[in-house]
């Protein structure tokens, strides 16, 4: 008689667990906030219609010629000019209307990163005929889109965003040996103005909790939907840290600009980094995986400057290789998986992304 009781009795209790473990995720979400007003004018709707704008073979970018380059720049000048409208403007993501009609949000993501492709496209057009400035400004400003992107978005949104900022991040930082004192000092008051602005986390997990709640009526077997919102945990924090990661390039570039600009004035590099704040930077970020600010290691006339890592252990400047891996969702760049690799190693300003 007990051997017959108890499969039903494991099933009952495996089934009380799970529904347990989602009303524990529910409680997580909290209560809906309530929406702010949105931007009037939005600089996001700028970037939709510039986005939609963007004609020409994107994905062979890498292979054109100056020829090819200077025709595409050419042929999306009037979605470059509506895309630098936006940045003249608040930008915020429609959160309410996102998730109501979550089916557009592919095509308006890969509209978007379009957008980071042809400013990539630009800059290297600027390199080639060597307007470096110009090229610097192409590459800023794909970051720049790749944040005002994600205000008010979703964890897709944000990840997308990620996405852009490295096609303007990865040719910038290749850009450094080439750049003047001159060109060098405003990019960092552009970077660090983007940096004070980029949407935190916090603020993406609260859009993201309100696309969960809106999706309770998909799932009506809530052993479906406790199990569903249990397989997003390695996803939020796999997306988390992608975010960590994003954050931590960005200020490592903004303070490797305002070393070499100090090196440029004094011949040396700083026997401590507060030496060059407020002159060269506003203040020194801090390093978000240690909360402490970023690893300076004065050398000579050079230096060493990381930040710890994913891995949250100082590894004294040792580089990890690539901390992201895993499958990606086609055309956006993002990890579908955990994606996260346990190898040892440090940030470093350079660092693969």
């Amino acid at each position: 008689m007990k051997r017959k009781l108890r499969l039903p009795f494991l099933m009952g209790l495996a089934t009380s667990i799970v529904l347990a473990a989602g009303a524990v995720l529910l409680l997580a979400v909290g209560r809906t906030p309530s929406s702010s007003s949105l931007p009037s004018p939005n600089g996001y709707d700028d970037f939709l219609k510039a986005g939609q704008m963007v004609a020409g073979k994107l994905d062979d970018i890498a292979d054109l010629d100056h020829e090819g380059l200077r025709a595409l720049v050419a042929t999306n000048a009037e979605a470059l000019r509506l895309l630098r409208l936006g940045f003249t403007r608040r930008s915020a993501v429609p959160t309410a209307a996102t998730i109501a009609n979550f089916g557009a949000i592919s095509g308006d993501l890969i509209s978007l990163k379009s957008l980071a492709k042809v400013l990539s496209a630009e800059g290297r057009l600027a390199e080639m005929e060597n307007r470096l400035a110009d090229a610097a400004r192409s590459y800023v400003d794909a970051i720049r889109l790749g944040t005002e992107m994600s205000r008010g978005g979703l964890m897709m949104n944000r990840l997308v965003g990620i996405a852009c900022e490295g096609m303007g991040s990865i040719p910038l930082v290749a850009l450094f040996p080439n750049l003047t004192c001159e060109q060098m000092r405003p990019l960092v008051a552009e970077l660090e103005q983007i940096d004070g602005n980029t949407v935190s986390w916090r603020e993406v997990l609260k859009n993201e909790n309100r696309f969960v709640r809106a999706q309770v009526g998909n799932y009506p077997n809530p052993i479906k939907f406790a199990f569903a919102l249990w397989q997003t945990r390695s996803m939020r924090r796999a997306s988390g840290e992608r975010h960590d990661l994003a954050a931590a390039h960005l200020r490592l570039v903004i303070e490797e600009l305002a070393l070499r600009c100090y090196r440029c004035d004094l011949g040396s590099a700083p026997t401590r980094f507060g030496q060059i704040v407020p002159k060269y930077l506003h203040c020194s970020p801090l390093d978000p995986f240690s909360g402490n600010p970023l690893v300076y290691c004065p050398q000579g006339t050079n230096w060493l400057l990381y930040s710890i890592g994913p891995d949250r252990v100082d590894d004294g400047g040792k580089p990890a290789g690539r901390i992201i891996s895993g499958d990606y969702l086609i055309g956006f760049g993002i990890s579908r998986s955990d994606g996260r690799q346990k190898n040892k190693g440090d940030l470093l300003y350079d660092s693969p992304w």
